[in-house]
């Protein structure tokens, strides 16, 4: 029996935005209940999204000609604006929304030998059921305003999961530089969001096609690649990602592996009816592809550890699904993705076993460890070759200089803010300061 879509879509959502409520209720309550009882819910709610996801997929084979689209209740309402958040189904929406049912559930099974009496375990079941509601009400937004809620919900999951080991000063480190990161990719996600709304007569991204007249439509397209970089750890943006490697191996491999850093080119498309037909956003985004597959596949060969090796090779095969995206070739990047996905999975949950792997069959590794070597290394003088090395070891300083005129003076003006509030809740008549 085939599932009605205007009948079953929100309450599925509604069941599944419950889990991480749930989880997060515990968490500000004095309700403890043992780690045993939140990794159930935690595995229940791995089922309701995969059995959801399946659900969705069924029910849209029913009718795979046409995409369901669906409108909420208007939340916010100000004089003449309004939000209404919007829900779509189509092609897109039920690939994506398979792959979050097949990879959540594999994690969550994978986590629970991982986080038997670990500290801090309710606090990462908590963020991986948030990451998976958080993708699902991702992959049905209908419109920009409705994805952007989604898309900060998995930022969050995924900086409070960097510095998961809070008692470590280095992931509390790398955690605010990947949050520097996501807000400057956010900002301009957000800018987007505002001229869409503001210059189109439609804001449903079906209806995207019917504005592309609007002058702004270049800039509105750029702001959407320059967002789409942060999540996807793509240039200028992509010095974090190593960083994120701090947390567990199983957040690595559902974050970084497999579905919130694939968001960018869900992203592109998604909106690509705005930006398809620009050919300066289509060079810009080849440009910032191949400079960043170049760029990992170089750095990611001097890496010593699993996790930081695999998680260069993942930022270089989604700079190559950037290359594809410019191309228009929107079937490859789909399958690209799919693909790329489930493999990334499977190598950030083997990356703890790397080591025990060498050790049982030593000739077997020695012969890749052989075999790794480029024929195209040949070629390169050995005098190029050591340059390049050296270069590839420091990053090609690309992380200092971001450091310094690009993450430091946002946290500059951060701290300039909260020492201005700080000073003006002293003044406060109502702390016995002067009025």
């Amino acid at each position: 029996m085939v599932i009605d879509l205007d009948t079953w879509v929100v309450p599925l959502l509604l069941a599944i935005a419950a889990g991480p409520a749930l989880q997060g209720l515990l968490l500000l309550t004095w309700a403890k209940p043992g780690t045993a009882t939140r990794a159930r819910l935690a595995v229940w709610h791995s089922a309701l999204v995969c059995l959801a996801s399946w659900a969705v997929l069924a029910a849209f084979l029913g009718h795979p000609e046409a995409a369901w689209e669906h409108s909420l209740p208007t939340w916010l309402h100000l004089r003449e604006e309004h939000w209404q958040p919007r829900l779509l189904v189509d092609r897109l929406s039920v690939l994506y929304l398979l792959l979050v049912g097949l990879v959540y559930p594999v994690v969550v099974r994978f986590s629970l030998p991982s986080f038997h009496r670990e500290p801090g375990a309710d606090r990462y079941w908590f963020l991986v059921s948030l990451l998976a509601s958080a993708l699902w009400l991702l992959c049905l937004a209908g419109n920009l305003e409705t994805l952007f809620v989604a898309w900060e919900l998995v930022g969050v999951a995924s900086v409070l999961l960097i510095g998961f080991f809070h008692r470590q000063v280095r992931a509390a480190q790398n955690s605010l530089r990947a949050l520097v990161y996501y807000r400057l990719g956010d900002f301009l996600i957000l800018v987007a969001a505002v001229l869409i709304h503001h210059t189109f007569r439609d804001h449903r991204f079906r209806h995207y096609e019917a504005d592309l007249a609007t002058p702004h439509a270049v800039l509105i397209g750029m702001a959407l690649l320059g967002g789409s970089l942060a999540k996807s750890a793509q240039l200028p943006m992509s010095p974090w990602l190593h960083r994120a490697m701090e947390g567990p191996a199983a957040s690595s491999a559902i974050f970084y592996g497999a579905l919130s850093v694939h968001l960018g080119p869900f992203l592109l498309l998604r909106t690509s009816d705005l930006w398809l037909h620009e050919p300066a956003v289509r060079w810009t985004m080849a440009g910032i592809g191949f400079a960043t597959a170049g760029f990992a596949t170089l750095v990611g060969r001097t890496r010593a550890d699993a996790k930081t090796a695999l998680a260069y090779a993942t930022m270089a095969q989604i700079g190559i699904m950037y290359c594809e995206l410019a191309a228009g070739w929107q079937v490859l990047v789909a399958v690209h993705l799919f693909a790329h996905a489930g493999l990334r999975t499977w190598q950030f949950l083997r990356s703890s076993s790397l080591i025990q792997d060498f050790q049982d069959n030593p000739v077997y590794a020695g012969g890749l460890l052989l075999r790794r070597k480029l024929f195209v290394e040949h070629l390169l003088p050995e005098r190029l070759q050591r340059r390049l090395y050296l270069a590839a070891v420091r990053m090609f300083w690309i992380d200092g200089l971001q450091w310094h005129w690009l993450a430091a003076p946002v946290l500059g003006v951060a701290t300039a803010l909260v020492r201005a509030e700080r000073w003006l809740l002293r003044r406060s008549p109502r702390d016995g300061g002067s009025a």
